[in-house]
């Protein structure tokens, strides 16, 4: 029959059409007819017994999140200072920054004043880097010369130590010491000002 014939037919209602779907089902290998719950674990037990080889494990799932840790709580002690903190900010003071943990000799000590031979600055008192084992960036060149005549000449009505001042050792990383070396980089950068401004800064020991 021809397409128009039986769209000629549809048209008077003599005829419908009519769709139909058939499913041939077979039962495949891992056909059953109990539904078993996989299992989850590879247990001691399930070693023990060799339960194991005729079990069904449920694959393992990468995507899935782990147990989430058990929240912490602050120290007394730094509920303390966190309670100091906001209370310095509120008043405008800005907070340094004491997150560099390695610092240069230069202005963990030297900036300071404090001699290069000074007990302090020994292998039993300092910790010192071996990779790096120097500062990649210099100090400013004019005012590292003023630090060196300080140390080995004098100079403000302070007669020097008299020694020859090595930039080498001015050089050396350690592990800071003191947040002190944070505020005398600070300062050193507050006076490269053009125009004096009053700075308020507050630090923590870190």
């Amino acid at each position: 029959m021809e397409a128009k014939e039986i769209a000629d037919l549809k048209k008077r209602k003599l005829i419908k059409e009519s769709k139909e779907t058939v499913f041939d089902c077979k039962k495949s290998a891992g056909f059953q007819t109990t539904i078993a719950k996989p299992e989850t674990d590879l247990s001691r037990e399930l070693l023990d017994s060799g339960e194991w080889a005729s079990k069904t494990f449920k694959d393992y799932n990468f995507e899935a999140e782990g147990v989430p840790p058990s929240r912490g709580f602050l120290h007394p002690l730094l509920k303390v200072r966190a309670a100091y903190r906001q209370i310095f900010l509120e008043m405008g003071f800005e907070e340094m920054p004491t997150n560099n943990f390695v610092e240069s000799s230069f202005w963990n000590f030297d900036a300071l004043f404090q001699p290069q031979q000074h007990p302090a600055r020994d292998a039993h008192d300092t910790f010192f880097l071996s990779d790096p084992q120097s500062a990649h960036i210099d100090p400013p060149t004019d005012y590292l010369e003023r630090v060196k005549n300080i140390h080995s000449h004098g100079g403000y009505g302070s007669k020097g130590y008299g020694y020859d001042w090595s930039k080498e050792e001015a050089m050396k990383n350690v592990l800071r010491t003191h947040t002190t070396a944070v505020s005398a980089k600070m300062l050193y950068k507050l006076a490269q000002r053009k125009e004096f401004k009053p700075t308020k800064y507050f630090r923590f020991q870190k």
